[in-house]
């Protein structure tokens, strides 16, 4: 049933004092026009239940960019698409994504060492100018705690976990994806992602990195050197390069 403008201010104000610093993003996922399968209902639900694991997991992402990716796998519903998460933390990502990827009728391929970063030697600066660097161990979410967090925020009946290190694990992983979701944060991981996965990527499909605080991914990003040399590619159309926590790269 068609809903009237009436009930929409009042489904629109219900949420207001949920998201009042990422109010955009929540009238492009209220408001998205497609696909029509994904009702106004539905939507509202999901952004509730984002708030919900918000509060109880810690996560490395704003519910903004969490929404941003998450109308990209809404907009594929009706097409089974395939998500690949790249770097899981302690599994409020991976329950979020699962969320809208069971709204699109699809299924998410979730990567992750589950012992956190490895041994590196990185060094690095923040967009601020702020440095920083990521121990060996950082963000470790053991699997079977990511597990029961899925299981308790998320839609568990639509992941698929691989355990390991993203070398060893995404060679063996079968495309294409339609949706990719990096939030790796050492420079190496970011390459390996980047040449493993955008040969597989769908033309039309979408790679997010959630890792735009560091001048490190812009400059890999930004790098035609780096696509023709070791992606096999020319640099794609990119949203927020040298600005941006939040990137996006549109395979054409």
């Amino acid at each position: 049933m068609r809903r009237g403008p009436g009930s929409l201010h009042r489904s629109l104000k219900s949420i207001e004092f949920l998201a009042t610093r990422d109010r955009r993003a929540v009238l492009e996922t209220v408001l998205a026009p497609e696909p029509p399968a994904v009702s106004l209902r539905a939507r509202i639900g999901l952004i509730y239940r984002f708030v919900r694991a918000t509060n109880a997991v810690r996560g490395y992402h704003t519910l903004t960019e969490m929404l941003r990716i998450s109308n990209a796998i809404l907009a594929r519903t009706g097409r089974s698409p395939v998500i690949l998460e790249a770097g899981c933390g302690y599994g409020a990502s991976t329950a979020k994504l699962s969320l809208a990827t069971r709204l699109a009728g699809g299924s998410l391929i979730a990567c992750d060492s589950f012992v956190g970063i490895p041994e590196n030697d990185e060094k690095h600066e923040l967009l601020d100018g702020r440095k920083t660097e990521f121990r060996a161990g950082a963000f470790k979410g053991r699997l079977t705690s990511v597990l029961r967090t899925v299981e308790r925020w998320g839609a568990p009946e639509v992941c698929r976990f691989e355990k390991g290190w993203f070398a060893d694990v995404l060679p063996r992983l079968e495309g294409p994806f339609d949706v990719v979701v990096l939030d790796v944060d050492l420079a190496e991981s970011t390459r390996t992602c980047l040449r493993e996965i955008w040969p597989r990527l769908r033309s039309g499909g979408v790679l997010f990195s959630l890792d735009g605080q560091l001048r490190a991914t812009h400059e890999i990003l930004g790098d035609p050197g780096f696509w023709r040399e070791e992606v096999g590619a020319e640099p794609p159309p990119m949203e927020g390069l040298g600005q941006s926590k939040l990137l996006t790269l549109t395979k054409a």
